[in-house]
């Protein structure tokens, strides 16, 4: 790795992501210099509130150009599981969602999404994404509709006012 990577990874590490325009201005770095995968790479290291901020930009540069993270989709199932910041996992299902589903790795996909659905500990805004991979998924194998229909059903009592709309809104897609 050249002095200049390390210099950039570095920078990326200890961005200064503490307000919108802050996150604003670092995406600008982050785009005038072609660092969205360095970027990328760097919230793999940090499970943290700093990745947590790093994810929240990669967010809004998937809503700029998503075409970039396209081919880290069948990566970032090989990593997300094991990390345990909340925030990180809401930028990034929030970024998958709205990317064409893996194919190589959509058992993983599936599974993890489940595995979120399924533990009381997740947060609404993170189950919220999960629910809407997994109907997108629904599309393409029918049979885990049954699956995301008795879950969403069961923990609709317990959804706040976003989780209900969203489930509400995906069960009334997938009956």
């Amino acid at each position: 790795m050249s002095n200049q990577m390390m210099s950039t990874n570095i920078e990326i590490a200890k961005a200064d992501l503490s307000s919108k325009a802050k996150r604003d201005e670092f995406i600008q770095l982050i785009l005038k210099n072609n660092l969205q995968e360095e970027l990328y790479h760097e919230i793999k290291k940090q499970d943290s509130p700093q990745g947590n901020r790093l994810a929240w930009s990669l967010t809004v540069l998937s809503e700029i150009d998503n075409q970039w993270i396209i081919p880290l989709i069948d990566d970032m199932i090989t990593w997300i599981p094991a990390i345990k910041t909340q925030g990180i996992h809401r930028s990034l299902l929030r970024t998958v969602a709205e990317l064409p589903l893996s194919k190589k790795k959509d058992g993983e996909w599936v599974d993890f999404c489940f595995s979120l659905l399924e533990n009381n500990k997740t947060d609404v805004a993170v189950e919220v994404h999960a629910m809407t991979i997994l109907y997108k998924y629904c599309a393409v194998y029918p049979e885990l509709a049954n699956e995301l229909i008795v879950i969403l059903e069961d923990k609709l009592p317990f959804y706040s006012a976003a989780g209900k709309a969203r489930a509400k809104k995906i069960l009334s897609k997938l009956k």
